[in-house]
């Protein structure tokens, strides 16, 4: 899993790559700390996926240009598009789901 400061490389990585699953967190969320090892765990099962996160409180412009308003919020992009959007309350199982389904029809 990937950890951007950088807003041109998550825009670049998101309009590049074919699958994207991106974490939008604030490193002071307890529960977007808690996630992050099955995240990391999600990203070895789907190698050709890039996961990413990104804290919005170093780069406040991904509040405005993504529409993040909680934490965690959880959005997968596929070849550049937003997919699907998991915010606050959400299960890791249909995460996986959503990012199992694109990814087979992708690769």
């Amino acid at each position: 899993m990937e950890h951007l400061n950088d807003l041109i490389k998550v825009t670049e990585s998101i309009e590049n790559d074919d699958l994207v699953v991106m974490l939008f967190s604030d490193l002071g969320c307890n529960v977007c700390l808690s996630i992050y090892p099955d995240l990391e765990d999600m990203s070895k099962r789907y190698p050709k996926a890039h996961f990413m996160t990104a804290d919005v409180e170093v780069m406040k412009e991904l509040v405005g240009k993504h529409l993040i308003f909680v934490y965690p919020t959880l959005v997968v992009f596929a070849q550049g598009r937003e997919t699907k959007r998991f915010e606050r309350v959400f299960s890791l199982d249909d995460l996986e789901s959503t990012v199992n389904r694109y990814y087979q029809m992708i690769f």
